[in-house]
This record gives structure tokens, sequence and C-alpha cells, in this order.
């Protein structure tokens, strides 16, 4: 491989640690629960690093199904918090489809 191809790669890398622990440390700053801090990083590393929608579904309906069984055994307050992260894989799920479906209309040559 070409040294200038493996050290851009490797600086891109390290820019991309770098904005997450940015996320990270302002989380803690803000004194959010370590749940909300690892879903802020984990979006920031999503946005930097594009993964399929399907991946950040996952987690949404992991989330989804549990809330129900967290209401029948009636803890509404995680409840609440676990359909709340659920919200927030659905957007980046359709963040990341919206991202799939103009990745593939560029590389097909639609603008």
């Amino acid at each position: 491989m070409n040294k200038e191809l493996i050290k851009k790669i490797f600086i891109k890398r390290n820019i991309d640690i770098l904005f997450v622990a940015i996320a990270i440390l302002m989380g803690a700053y803000f004194n959010w629960k370590i749940i909300e801090i690892i879903i802020f990083g984990i979006f920031i590393w999503i946005i930097l690093n594009p993964v399929p929608s399907r991946l950040t579904a996952i987690p949404a309906l992991g989330f989804l199904v549990v809330t129900p069984f967290l209401l029948i055994f009636k803890n509404q307050v995680l409840a609440e918090e676990t359909a709340i992260y659920a919200y927030y894989f659905l957007i980046m799920s359709v963040v990341m489809g919206i991202y799939e479906i103009r990745k593939e209309d560029h590389d097909h040559g639609t603008p």
C-alpha cells in the first residue's frame, strides 16, 4: 500500500476518535447518564463512519421489545427511557437509510 494512503487513513481515524472523545466529554460535562453518553458517542461515530441502516435498527427493535415488559413490571421510568432510546436509534436508522439512498443515486449518476 501507498504510505500516503495509510497516513490519510490513520489521520482520519484519529480525527474521528477525537470527535467521539469530545462527545463523551461533553456528555460527562452535562452530567448525562452513562447509557446516554454511550449512545451519543455511537451516534457521532456512525455519522462519521456510516453503517447500514439495518445495524442501527437492531438496537431500536431491542429497546422496543424491552419497553412493554418494563411497563408490565411497573417500571414506568425505565420504560420511558428505553422508548426514548428506541426512538433515537430509529431516527438514526432513517438518517442512515436516506444516506444509503442518496449514495446509491450518486453512485449511479443521478444528481
